[in-house]
Order: C-alpha cells, then sequence, then structure tokens
C-alpha cells in the first residue's frame, strides 16, 4: 500500500486506487498520514481539517469521516488513543516520510522523482498552506543540493531542468541564479549564463537596492573571459559507412537541402538505411556537437520495437550523462534530452521507426537535425511536428548494374551483359535483392552469373531467401506484412494475383466486395503499395511475388469480381461512346456509368487488357469475350490494336469453350478486322471469310452485312477495289432493308470509299454525302470525322484540291478532338499531300512530320517509312 501527499491526496494497493472519499474525509487521512504512528488530537485534527472556524459539528463529522476511512481501508490501523487517533503504518510508504528521507540521505534526485504536483492538492485550510509552503522550500534547498551534486561530476547539462523548473518561483535567489549561470555557461549557453546575471542585478537594486554578492559577481567575470567549463563528450554512435554506395543523386540533394526532421520512407530492402548513413557520413562536418544514432527495430523479424526509455537513457549516457544520474521517468529523461542538445548541432539518425508516437519522445528540437527511416510514412511526424517526407523508390538499371558492379567487379559484370541484364530486371531495382545476389556471385566466384541469373528465373524469391535474416528478402518483408490487420493482410495477398501494374481504388473495391480505402491506405503506409498517381495502386515486382504466397481465403471469387468490375466498366464506355453499335452475341446488363468514360478506359485500359487474360485462366468464357467487344472500338480508337488482336484470339478460344456459333462467329470477324488495322490486309482475309461463313450458317442477316462490311474494308486496304466493292454494296442492301439508318449511313460511306478508289468519284461523292447528313441528323460525331475526310480524298483525287484542302483541316480537328488517333495519321498523310499540290511545301511537311510521329507512336513503322520518304524527297526538291 502506498500513501501519496505530494500531489492530490491518494491511496494505492498495488498500484490500484482506493477510494477514500470526499475531500474533507481526504484531508482527515492526510492530517494523521502527516505525523503517521504518532498520536494526534482531536482538537489539531479539527484544527488541520477546518482551520480557524469550524463548524459546531465538527467533532461529529470527524468521527463517522473515521469510521468510513476504516471501512474504506480495511488493511490500515487507524487507533484511538487518548484525546486522539493514530493511524499506524510503515512510514515509508508515505511519500511524505520517504521524501525526507532520501533528502537527508543525499538521495536529491530520488527524493524530487516522488514529486507529483503542488501537495495536499484539494486542501485549502491554513494547515495546509502552511505544510505545503514548507515542502516547496524543502524541495528548493533539494534542487539546488541535486545542482552540485551534479556538477561535483561535470555533468552540467543534466542539473539545467531541474533549475529551470524552479527559477520563476525564486528569482531573487542567488546561489540559484549561480547554479544556473555555471549550468548554462557549461553546456555552451554563455549568451544566456550572462543574461541570467543582468536579470538578477536589475531586480536586487530595483526591488531591494543592493547589489549581487561578490561571489556571483566574480563568476559572472569569469563567464565573460570564457573561463567557466565545457560540456562533456561529443557522441560518435553512427554505424559504419555502408560500402559500394551508389546512385541516389536526386535523394541526397533533398537531404542536402532539409533541416528539422526528415522522414525517409520506402520499402523493405529499399535502402533507406544506406541513403541515411551514407548522407550522415558525407556530412558530418555539418554537426560538430556529435551524432546519435539507434535501431529503432520498429520493423524487424528479431525482435519487438525498441521502447523510448532504453533509447532515452542510450542517448543520455552517450551525452556524457552517469547511468545513476539519469531520471527514471520518461518525460524527464526527454526534458534532460532536450536540455543537453538545445543549443548543439547534431545529428540524430533513428533508424527503422514503427510508427510516429515511437518517435515524438525521441525529438530534441532546438539547431539538431532530425533523419528518421521508416516503412511507415510516419504522418504523425508530417503534420504535428513539420517533418519533411522523403519517399525513396527503387534503384534506375543503370544504378542497379553499378551496384552490381562494384560489389563483384566491373570486369565480372562486362564479361556477361547478358546475364547482367536478366539479374538487374528480376531485381527489380531492389537494393537488398541485388546485394544478396552479389553475395551470392561473391561465395562463388567461379561460377557464371548466368547460373545465379537461371536459379532466379527459376525459383523465384526462393533464390533471395537466406538462413540469416538479414540478408532474406522474404524475412524483410514479412516484417512489414506482419504488422498487418486481417483484412490489410487479405487484400496485400489478394494484390498478389491482380493483374496489370496497377489498381484503382474502385477496383480494388471491387476485389474485397467493400471499401478498400482503410486497407490501401494501411499497405500504403508501411510502404507495400505505392499511390503513384491519385487513387492508383501499384506494388513492386519481389513484394507482388511475396503477397502472392500469403494465404488467402475465396481467391477465385475475389479475382472473379475484379475481372466482372473491368468487363462493366468496359461495358459502360462502349455505351456511351458508341450508342448506334450492333448487339454483340453475348450480350451484358449492367447499370454502371462513367462520368467521364474515356478517362476511365485510358487509365483502366491495360488493366483491363490483363483482365482478359485473367478471365481466360479463370475459365470465365463469357467474360473473356465480352472484354475483348466492349473495348474494341475504344483500342482501335487510341491504337491499341495489338490488344485488340489478343483479345479476340482469346476470344475466339472463349466462344469454342461455350459452343456459341454467333460469338465465334463475330470473334473472327472482329479477329480479322483488328488484323488488318495493323496492315496485316493478307493476314485478315481468312478470319474475315470464315466469320461469313459462320454468319450465314446462323441466319442472322445483321450481322451477315457487317462481316461483308469487314471483308470489303480489308480488301479495299489491300488495294483490291473491284473484289472489295461487291461486299460492300452486299453490306448496304441488306442494312437498308433491316432499316437499321446509322449503320446503313455506315455501309453507304463504305460504298463511296471504294468507288473514290475506283475513281467513280462523283458517283462516290453522292454516296458519301448521302451518309454525312444522316451522321449529323443522328450526332454519330466518329462516323462523321470518318466521312468528311472520304469527301475530302474524294475531291482531291477528282482534281479539285482547292476545295479538298478545307475539308482536309476540319476532318483533322475533329479526329484530334475526338482522339481517334488511328485514322488522324491517314489524314495527316494526305493533308501533306493536299497542301503540296496547292503549292504549301512548308505546310507539307509540317503535316507529314506530325504523321510520322504518331505513326512511330502506334508502331505502324511500314507508313513511317513511306512518309519520311516524302519528306526526303520534299527537301531535296525545295
Amino acid at each position: 500500500m502506498r500513501f501519496q501527499l505530494l500531489g492530490d491526496i491518494q491511496v494505492t494497493v498495488d498500484g490500484e486506487p482506493v477510494d477514500v472519499g470526499p475531500v474533507r474525509q481526504r484531508s482527515v487521512l492526510a492530517a494523521l498520514l502527516v505525523d503517521v504512528n504518532e498520536a494526534v488530537s482531536t482538537d489539531q485534527l479539527v484544527d488541520r481539517v477546518w482551520g480557524d472556524e469550524p463548524p459546531a459539528s465538527a467533532r461529529g463529522t470527524l468521527a463517522s469521516y473515521l469510521t468510513r476511512l476504516r471501512q474504506a481501508l480495511p488493511d490500515v490501523t487507524i487507533e484511538r488513543v487518548r484525546g486522539g487517533q493514530r493511524l499506524v503504518a510503515d512510514p515509508l510508504t508515505v511519500d511524505i516520510v520517504e521524501f525526507r528521507a532520501h533528502i537527508e540521505a543525499g538521495r536529491y534526485g530520488k527524493a524530487l522523482e516522488l514529486w507529483h504536483d503542488e501537495p495536499l492538492g484539494g486542501l485549502s485550510t491554513p494547515w495546509a498552506s502552511r505544510l505545503r509552503a514548507k515542502l516547496a522550500d524543502e524541495a528548493f534547498v533539494a534542487v539546488l543540493d541535486l545542482a552540485d551534486e551534479h556538477f561535483a561530476g561535470g555533468r552540467y547539462a543534466e542539473a539545467l531542468p531541474w533549475l529551470t523548473s524552479v527559477a520563476g518561483d525564486h528569482p531573487l535567489d542567488e546561489r540559484l541564479t549561480g547554479q544556473l549561470m555555471r549550468a548554462l555557461a557549461a553546456i555552451g549557453r554563455q549568451a544566456d549564463a550572462l543574461q541570467q546575471y543582468e536579470r538578477l542585478r536589475r531586480q536586487l537594486a530595483e526591488e531591494l537596492g543592493v547589489d549581487p554578492r561578490p561571489e556571483l559577481q566574480d563568476q559572472y567575470q569569469r563567464i565573460l573571459h570564457g573561463e567557466m567549463p565545457s560540456q562533456g563528450p561529443v557522441p560518435q554512435q553512427l554505424l559504419s559507412p555502408p560500402r559500394d554506395f551508389v546512385g541516389r543523386t536526386a535523394e541526397l540533394a533533398r537531404l542536402d537541402e532539409t533541416g528539422g526532421v526528415v522522414v525517409v520512407s520506402g520499402a523493405g530492402g529499399i535502402g533507406k538505411t544506406w541513403l541515411a548513413l551514407h548522407w550522415a557520413h558525407r556530412d558530418a562536418h555539418r554537426f560538430p556537437d556529435g551524432q546519435l544514432y539507434v535501431n529503432l527495430r520498429g520493423f524487424d523479424p528479431s525482435g519487438r520495437p525498441v521502447s523510448a526509455e532504453r533509447v532515452l537513457r542510450g542517448f543520455l549516457e552517450g551525452l556524457g550523462v552517469a547511468s545513476s544520474a539519469v531520471p527514471g521517468e520518461v518525460e524527464s529523461q526527454a526534458a534532460l534530452y532536450r536540455s543537453l542538445l538545445a543549443d548543439r548541432r547534431m545529428l540524430v539518425l533513428l533508424d527503422n521507426a514503427a510508427d510516429s508516437a515511437q518517435v515524438v519522445p525521441l525529438l530534441p528540437g532546438g539547431s539538431s537535425t532530425v533523419i528518421v527511416t521508416s516503412r511507415d510514412q510516419l504522418t504523425g511526424l508530417i503534420t504535428t511536428h513539420g517533418a519533411r517526407y522523403l519517399a525513396v523508390d527503387t534503384l534506375p538499371p543503370e544504378a542497379a548494374r553499378a551496384l552490381l558492379a562494384a560489389r563483384i567487379g566491373a570486369d565480372r559484370v562486362a564479361a556477361e551483359p547478358d546475364a547482367v541484364t536478366e539479374l538487374v530486371e528480376r531485381c527489380a531495382g531492389l537494393p537488398l535483392a541485388l546485394s544478396i545476389v552479389a553475395g551470392r556471385a561473391q561465395s562463388y566466384p567461379e561460377f557464371p552469373l548466368a547460373a545465379l541469373a537461371d536459379e532466379l528465373r527459376e525459383a523465384g524469391l526462393n533464390a533471395l531467401d537466406e538462413d540469416d535474416e538479414l540478408a532474406s528478402l522474404r524475412a524483410a518483408l514479412s516484417a512489414s506484412a506482419d504488422t498487418l490487420k486481417p483484412p490489410e493482410a487479405q487484400l496485400f495477398a489478394l494484390l498478389g494475383h491482380v493483374p496489370g501494374l496497377d489498381i484503382s481504388k474502385a477496383a480494388a473495391d471491387a476485389l474485397i466486395d467493400g471499401n478498400a480505402r482503410r486497407p490501401l491506405r494501411a499497405l500504403e503506409r508501411v510502404s507495400l503499395v505505392q499511390q503513384h498517381v491519385p487513387g492508383r495502386y501499384r506494388m513492386h515486382d519481389l513484394i507482388r511475388l511475396y503477397a502472392a504466397e500469403q494465404f488467402m481465403s475465396d481467391r477465385d471469387a475475389a479475382l472473379t469480381r475484379l475481372v466482372t468490375y473491368y468487363t462493366h466498366g468496359m461495358y459502360a464506355v462502349d455505351r456511351a461512346l458508341f450508342p448506334h453499335r450492333g448487339a454483340p452475341a453475348l450480350p451484358l446488363v449492367s447499370e454502371v456509368a462513367h462520368d467521364d468514360p474515356w478517362e476511365w478506359f485510358r487509365a483502366e485500359h491495360a488493366c483491363a487488357a490483363a483482365a482478359g487474360r485473367l478471365a481466360a485462366e479463370l475459365g470465365l468464357h463469357e467474360h473473356v469475350w465480352q472484354l475483348a467487344w466492349y473495348a474494341a472500338p475504344m483500342r482501335w480508337r487510341a491504337s491499341y490494336v495489338q490488344d485488340s488482336l489478343d483479345a479476340w484470339r482469346l476470344a475466339i478460344s472463349a466462344a469454342e469453350a461455350l459452343d456459341h456459333t454467333a460469338a465465334l462467329a463475330q470473334a473472327y470477324r472482329s479477329l480479322g478486322t483488328a488484323t488488318a488495322q495493323l496492315s496485316r490486309y493478307d493476314e485478315a482475309l481468312p478470319p474475315l471469310r470464315h466469320a461469313l461463313e459462320l454468319m450465314e450458317r446462323s441466319g442472322s442477316e445483321l450481322n451477315i452485312a457487317i462481316a461483308h462490311s469487314a471483308l470489303a474494308h480489308a480488301l479495299h486496304n489491300s488495294r483490291r477495289y473491284r473484289e472489295a466493292l461487291p461486299h460492300a454494296e452486299q453490306s448496304l442492301a441488306i442494312l437498308a432493308r433491316l432499316d437499321v439508318t446509322v449503320l446503313a449511313a455506315q455501309a453507304r460511306c463504305q460504298v463511296g470509299e471504294i468507288l473514290v478508289q475506283l475513281d467513280e468519284h462523283e458517283a462516290g461523292l453522292e454516296y458519301l454525302e448521302q451518309a454525312l447528313a444522316v451522321f449529323r441528323e443522328h450526332g454519330d460525331t466518329d462516323s462523321e470525322a470518318i466521312v468528311v475526310g472520304d469527301i475530302a480524298r474524294a475531291l482531291f483525287r477528282g482534281g479539285r484540291a482547292a476545295e479538298a484542302l478545307p475539308m482536309y483541316e476540319t476532318a483533322r480537328d475533329m479526329y484530334a478532338s475526338s482522339g481517334i488517333d488511328f485514322h488522324l495519321v491517314w489524314i495527316l498523310d494526305e493533308l501533306g499531300d493536299v497542301r503540296q499540290a496547292v503549292g504549301d511545301p512548308a505546310g507539307a511537311a509540317e503535316c507529314w512530320r506530325e504523321a510520322m510521329r504518331r505513326c512511330l507512336l502506334q508502331h505502324r513503322h511500314d507508313q513511317a517509312a513511306t512518309i519520311r520518304a516524302k519528306l526526303a524527297r520534299s527537301t531535296l526538291s525545295d
């Protein structure tokens, strides 16, 4: 049992507080405890509890309080003695008694640690005020004696927090002022020490009309002339600088710019500690008062995070504080630590922090610089302590290769460039993985690097797994993954199986069938994912491999939801942008909509392509086919033709698995169309003809018409116009009969295009102008752009270049605003021809250069070569 009077009156048993009643009842207990084991008369008790004017009922009330105290404290003896009461207890269980015993024994620090707050908290009688003042005087003298004890051991900075804590209450005490001057001067704060003397001199003169005593004046002169002792050691606690450090030029420059607190964050094994240590050693001259270092083990496979108390104790001892003089409470340790560093230029490197709470007690303030490395982003430090943030990413290939060369030798790297390239690619720029590979190569100097590349290719993470936890990628990653809560761990494991290079927050919602914001934020906070653009998250390749190894429930169900998300998303884009398109063989009904369909497609097209491959692996045949169908128009428009080709090959297999003839026919037709878009016209014809056969077998007139149109398109582009025309005319005849106005207009446009190529310009123009009127009436701007270009082409080929020029320019502007990159190349190429024909070679060259640039971006190298030849001829003629 413990009795506390140096603060609020409190009784604890085994550390748990005991309710000892209201204020008056607690004051009775305090009145007895102050004279523990001695008799206290009833008159004394009444005076201590009520003061000079007790109520008439005081003695009766006192008896009631004593009865209740005996009930509340059954293990405490409160005896009735002649004329009063006596509380019997071990005296050292009463903090006032223990406080005075420590002072008598010269244990001033122990005595002062018992001081919690104002003694006898809540009591306002004259007796309480007198006792409180007496205890305060005793504590004040103990502080001064403790300071002298610290001074005797040369520990000036340890005394400073104690002295400053009492300075405000004793502004005229000369002994205190002298000690403050001595402590401040000893730690290099001479100006502050002299200021203390000047303050005291002014106040003594104004209030008492006297000067400081001669000893203090002499001390002032010695400080003024720099004769005071200096503060203790200059700590040098940094680990050795990392060998073979490479790259990180931008990161080092960022560290050069910073001061105060800097958070260096990144995934496990990314090289945060290497970066911080390299910079700290390189710039050691900036910290003449020393460097402190600690591994906080926040993400350490071998142990729990280090407590602030343990770190502070180590730092204080490194700063010259004797272990016996380190305060017992963390708050006091932190105050002493901050005082020691107040005017020093020091570096504090806090490595591998778990979270902001672990770091905050270790921030010194003042002019010191603090570097904190962590897998956590430590947003608390950034928000509340103004820390700067530095993200560390993987090494680029050049730096990764340089790291291997530095570790295993430039000659060995140069001897096997292909093997080194593969090692660099498979380590994906992660310094820990590169170091493990380099260590393996150093252990087997006679082995070819190709053997290591083979091992890494075949074994994956197993090739980067060592028994030593410090050289194991799995151990490093598990330290981050082990901090995750179950929902976060489930999402982490699922992300290892997600197709594509990144994932949006909406797609992650579908993956977990809920709101993924919190688990994504948790993964980002410990650097297991990176939000590389707003709302989109990606994962390092090796972290993805590790994630895929983790246990998860309902993996296939989650991935099916993800595939469904992309399928419905593509459906929404298709319906928004191409409402007049024909019906698919495997229709989809969805209520999904996008605020900006094109923006969604551009963000998700790569992931949707990967989702199609995943759907094939999962046997989701309808999704495979539907993804190919709904994405096809956007892929054509944005020139992602190879993606379309790959998707339709998968769709053919899916339709065969479904045994769905109409779907198979549409897949073959679309495969042929995509092949033709890559200018492989002869290769496109067999699937298109097979599609027509299947369509005719199914009996769907609409699909037969579309198949004829696709075949006509391929024949047209392979310059087989006579073969193309009957297919185009048959398509038009069917569509006109079916009364599908817009589709029929598209077929009419195709007939007009072919007639122009056959030099039947007037007839072709008539078809094209009829189609243009329909497209404008129905708001089909994509088809309108195409037919405007066709009309321009017809006019030009008919010898009417001046009339063709504004039409070409209109078509160019419409394609550019609609983002139809594939056809824009043709228009720019032909616009160059027209400008050349009307005597504007500079304008022609400008069009051809832009067309050639777009060709190269779309990998249309044959067409780019043709345009380049035009440019060359134009330059020669100039």
